[in-house]
């Protein structure tokens, strides 16, 4: 990466700078052996990004996240709905401890014979989770045993029995993972051009999963009469998350934002999406998470 690319810009640009070396391979085969080692090393490149992701957010596991907690246990109430675009786990634990969160549907799709009980809150994680994973055929060696329908990724991430204990569950496991050997992240790569698929030799898979997740999300922001909009700063290259926020957030809504020195211009960036519109996009009563969730807690 060093080598290849301009690291003083930002991650997301630079990962889409190696989107854009590619894209080129992939309509057109190389024929030399210069143009077929850069292929090989820049498809390489991009694997290994999407392993290391994952691997640097699971290094951090073991750190309190106390604000997280404070969040859990005294801000969110029951009907609540978190909208993230955060990969790890820390406030999926943190709302399964204070009782605010199941596994179990609370994600946003239904994972069978892990709860029977409705999750309190949800969390729609819609750039993906480090906890969920592609499990190639189900685990299964042979086609023959393969169902046609789940093509070869399934209808959704599946989760390893180690995550559910990370997340406080001594018992449980995922019916549709299967241990299989052959596994892929299922994150998206916070590149500028998000790809909400998985390209495969059957063609895009889990498109429809993806579309269902943020399906639910806007169904969310509509039925919500307060949004707090914390620590994300809508860049115009977030062309979904935008339109997300334009077209889903109902306009009797009181929005506000928390989001450091940004806060002003997220505020003016919101008003420009919805200029047609009298609505109602202030700051929050503070300016970074932390003050926060202090202010937002009750007395």
């Amino acid at each position: 990466m060093n080598a290849e690319f301009d690291l003083c810009k930002s991650f997301e640009l630079v990962l889409t700078d190696l989107d854009d070396r590619i894209a080129p391979f992939l309509k057109e085969r190389p024929t030399t052996p210069e143009g077929i080692r850069e292929k090989v090393m820049l498809v390489g490149l991009q694997v290994a990004v999407k392993v290391m992701i994952p691997l640097y957010f699971n290094s951090l596991r073991s750190q309190p996240a106390k604000l997280y907690g404070i969040f859990a246990d005294h801000v969110l109430v029951p009907g609540d709905s978190g909208i993230t675009f955060n990969y790890d786990l820390a406030l999926d634990r943190e709302m399964k401890r204070a009782g605010k969160w199941s596994v179990g549907n609370g994600y946003g799709f239904e994972i069978d014979r892990v709860s029977f009980e409705g999750s309190p809150c949800t969390l729609f994680k819609l750039h993906g989770s480090t906890n969920w994973r592609g499990e190639v055929f189900q685990g299964r060696l042979g086609s023959g045993q393969v169902n046609p329908a789940d093509l070869s990724l399934g209808q959704r991430p599946v989760i390893d029995r180690s995550e559910f204990e990370y997340l406080g569950y001594s018992d449980a496991s995922d019916p549709q993972c299967h241990n299989g050997g052959v596994r892929i992240e299922s994150l998206i790569m916070p590149t500028a051009n998000k790809k909400f698929f998985t390209e495969t030799s059957f063609g895009r898979e889990w498109e429809g999963f993806w579309n269902f997740l943020w399906l639910q999300a806007g169904e969310a922001l509509n039925s919500s009469n307060e949004v707090h909009l914390i620590g994300y700063s809508v860049p115009e290259y977030d062309a979904r998350a935008r339109n997300l926020l334009a077209q889903r957030i109902d306009r009797s809504a009181a929005t506000r934002v928390c989001c450091h020195n940004a806060t002003a211009g997220v505020i003016e960036s919101l008003k420009k999406l919805r200029s047609s519109e009298n609505i109602d996009i202030q700051p929050a009563c503070a300016t970074t998470f932390e003050r926060w969730v202090s202010c937002m807690k009750p007395e």
